[in-house]
This record gives structure tokens, C-alpha cells and sequence, in this order.
């Protein structure tokens, strides 16, 4: 499970950052972070640093830290970001304005003990910028290619934060519609290597362009949906 996720991360670097998904899912994170002001972001499970990419050409003044407990992706980070942006071993993220975890939590056998470790963590005030799988009926080989334990849907996501000092500012499903083609993933048969099942999609440019327009609308209306293929919470941490 941990090669097929570490090579999926790896990809990334080199293949994702056209992809629309992963554009799409920044310009959710974006929407809250300050346009004119300096802020520390702690990414939670940074993967290949995508967002990394993404905050630094948006977001110029923004500071770039990271969490990443693969030994192999960490390592790159730190020879990209510099040492001082690997925040894993720190006992608290005291100056971060922001924190991501960004299809993270689905990994994380005890869910609620791993939250309730980060906001411990945040300082209040601070907001969390979250997004997960949704929908437990389109669970499929894939899921199971990159080490998920569930999809989730808001009702899980909540209890997954019970308790913990959050207020939810947002609760919105994304991708409605590609639920249509998670259903057919979720009953195909005869599932491709695990290795190559936990890959993105080569897209052709204009359908990678089609569906990256036709997700920029849906985004703008996700307050709407009722159903999508993720789900993102934005939450503040409280001083309670």
C-alpha cells in the first residue's frame, strides 16, 4: 500500500500539476487565503509538495511548511523547501495561520484520535482547510490501491471532529459531476494492478481543459450540491 501511494505522490510532481482535480481542489483551499497579507500554512501530509507549488505562484507571500511522514517524500521536501519548512517534530504549529489536510484523513485508521492530535496543535484562530473521498458507495479498487480505510460522508466527517475546539465555517460537497463515472469505477470488474489503479488518468489536453471548466462552475455553486465525489470542510479553531 505505501509504495503504490508514495509512487501515486511522486507522480504528482511531474503529471498533476494540469490536472484538473488537483487544480480545482487548490481553487477551493484559494477562495480562503488572504490576497494581500503574508500567513504560514502547514500542509498536513504534503505529499510531493504540489501545494507547494501551487501557494508559491498564487500566493507569493505566503510561508510554506509541511508534514510528511513518508521518509522518501519528506526528504524531497526538505531538499526543495529547505529543512526549516519540515515542521513534523515540532510539539505545536504556534504561528501557522493555516493548516491543510488535504485527502489525508481517509488514510488514518483512528480518524478521530489523528484530528484530535492537529487541532491540538493548531493555535486558536487559526483555520483548517480539509478535503476527503465522499461517499462510501463509491468505494472501489482504487480506494483500496492507496491505503483508504472509508469514504466519507457528513455525517462520518462531523463525528470524526466531535468534541474538538472547530467551528465549521463550510461543509460542501465538490465534483457532483463526477459521481457519475465514481459509481462506474466503484462496479467495474477485473481491476487493474493496484500499482497502476492508484494513477490519475492521462487526459487529453482539451478533455483535461473541459473537465476542468465544467468543474470551475460546479465549484462556484458547491454550496448546492448534495452529492460529489469529495467533500471540504473549512473550520477555526476556537480557544476552547
Amino acid at each position: 500500500m505505501t509504495e503504490a501511494l508514495e509512487a501515486h505522490l511522486r507522480r504528482q510532481i511531474e503529471h498533476s500539476r494540469r490536472f484538473f482535480w488537483q487544480r480545482l481542489r487548490w481553487r477551493a483551499v484559494r477562495s480562503y487565503l488572504p490576497t494581500d497579507s503574508a500567513f504560514d500554512l502547514v500542509d498536513v501530509g504534503a505529499g510531493a509538495g504540489l501545494l507547494g507549488d501551487f501557494l508559491s505562484r498564487d500566493r507569493p507571500r505566503a510561508t510554506y511548511e509541511f508534514v510528511e511522514p513518508i521518509e522518501s517524500l519528506r526528504q524531497f521536501l526538505r531538499d526543495r523547501y529547505g529543512d526549516q519548512a519540515d515542521v513534523a517534530d515540532h510539539s505545536d504549529f504556534e504561528d501557522a495561520s493555516f493548516v491543510t489536510l488535504l485527502d489525508v484523513l481517509e488514510h488514518q485508521e483512528d480518524d478521530q484520535a489523528f484530528m484530535a492530535e492537529l487541532v491540538g496543535k493548531m493555535p486558536p484562530g487559526s483555520m483548517l482547510l480539509l478535503t476527503v473521498p465522499a461517499l462510501q458507495k463509491l468505494w472501489s479498487d482504487w480506494d483500496v490501491a492507496l491505503g483508504h480505510f472509508r469514504r466519507y460522508d457528513k455525517n462520518s466527517l462531523l463525528r470524526s471532529v466531535e468534541g474538538l475546539p472547530l467551528i465549521i465555517n463550510e461543509m460542501s460537497f465538490l465534483f457532483p459531476e463526477m459521481v457519475p463515472l465514481g459509481i462506474l469505477r466503484a462496479r467495474r470488474k477485473n481491476a487493474k494492478a493496484q500499482g497502476e489503479d492508484a494513477e490519475f488518468p492521462d487526459l487529453p489536453g482539451p478533455v483535461n481543459d473541459l473537465l476542468y471548466g465544467l468543474g470551475t462552475a460546479s465549484l462556484a455553486l458547491r454550496h448546492r450540491w448534495r452529492t460529489g465525489t469529495s467533500l471540504f470542510v473549512a473550520a477555526t479553531v476556537t480557544g476552547g
